[in-house]
């Protein structure tokens, strides 16, 4: 005990300027014991694992304040959400007089806003569900948190974009940092510079190479500092352990367990996401591709899925019947298609975009 102790030279619990607790009373495996008897030994990758879970928790700590500080003091008339306070009611979509955007409970819908309908650098999408949005800005930092089965574009998140308490939600974004915390079933299609970080209770996350583009996209990781040469996507960094006290993903009898990591998407089930564009003529981007390297097993996916889609076409082309037999084949192919759309939930999507 008396080595980890030293530590406390380098590492400081409590808040600055106070009197600095022990790290054998802050740490939950030396709390409470008695200093007149022998330590009870701990593995050093506990410790360690310990050690790092604080580590990145002041850091995120660090850059709320930092957030904060950039975009000004807060202001009486919109003071700042809690996340956890979020109202899961109400449809809103503001920006406050500090500088911070609230994207705050969309349910069932679609939601598209520009550089030019942002104020400040800061965006939070909370609470929404069932729903597609669109950031297509630069932003210095991002949060999502609590939506369920919606998909999510953030632009280019030049500091940190985090990610919490979310389920069945598809991330795509490209960031310089990302942080995922206590998700389930989601899915991350990712253009990081940094290793993404993974923290709290997952389940089931999966992270998957960057698959978009819009026109201005390039223009706006250049602005924030987004270098497209460098993925990392796929090297998440895990930290912490499974918590013993919670009786849903921990039964009683468990021993503590790594925290569970992401997995990467089956090439198989990676797919381009289009970006509609709305402003046609009025965007001046230049951007016409995906600025990310796509790996080679993801790519050669892809081509084999438009391979198979060309002789699927082909083979209807070619088909020995009749014209009028024809144009009911392809009537019967659209009422399937339109079928689709609306047990998906997508046809929605459709009509809110064409009516914006």
């Amino acid at each position: 005990m008396e080595g980890f102790e030293h530590l406390g030279f380098l590492i400081q619990i409590g808040d600055k300027g106070a009197e600095g607790v022990p790290l054998s009373q802050a740490a939950p495996f030396f709390a409470n014991s008695d200093p007149d008897m022998p330590a009870t030994p701990v593995p050093a990758v506990q410790v360690h694992d310990w050690i790092l879970q604080n580590i990145a928790s002041a850091l995120e700590h660090s850059t709320e304040r930092i957030s904060t500080k950039e975009n000004g003091p807060p202001s009486a008339s919109d003071p700042d959400v809690a996340m956890t306070d979020a109202c899961t009611n109400s449809i809103k979509s503001s920006p406050s007089a500090r500088g911070s955007n609230f994207i705050e409970g969309i349910s069932k819908s679609s939601l598209v806003k520009q550089a030019s309908d942002l104020r400040g650098s800061s965006v939070k999408v909370l609470n929404c569900h069932d729903s597609v949005i669109y950031i297509l800005a630069p932003l210095r930092y991002a949060t999502v948190y609590g939506c369920s089965d919606a998909t999510i574009f953030l632009g280019a998140v030049g500091k940190a974009l985090r990610i919490e308490h979310c389920e069945r939600v598809h991330v795509i974004t490209a960031a310089k940092r990302v942080c995922i915390a206590s998700c389930r079933e989601c899915v991350f299609f990712l253009g990081v510079n940094q290793q993404p970080l993974i923290v709290g209770d997952n389940h089931k996350i999966q992270v998957a190479p960057y698959n978009t583009y819009y026109s201005e996209l390039e223009e706006h990781m250049s602005e924030v500092g987004i270098e497209a040469t460098i993925n990392r996507w796929d090297e998440p960094l895990t930290l912490g352990m499974v918590d013993p006290h919670d009786s849903i993903s921990h039964p009683a009898g468990v021993s503590d367990v790594q925290a569970e990591s992401a997995t990467r998407l089956d090439p198989d089930q990676f797919t381009n996401f289009l970006i509609p564009n709305w402003f046609g003529s009025e965007s001046r981007g230049t951007t016409r591709d995906n600025p990310f390297l796509l790996p080679d097993v993801y790519l050669e996916s892809q081509k084999k899925n438009q391979k198979n889609l060309g002789e699927i076409k082909q083979l209807l082309r070619e088909a020995p019947i009749e014209e009028n037999r024809k144009r009911e084949l392809s009537c019967a192919l659209h009422l399937l298609f339109k079928d689709w759309l609306y047990a998906s939930g997508n046809i929605r999507q459709l009509y809110c975009l064409q009516g914006d």
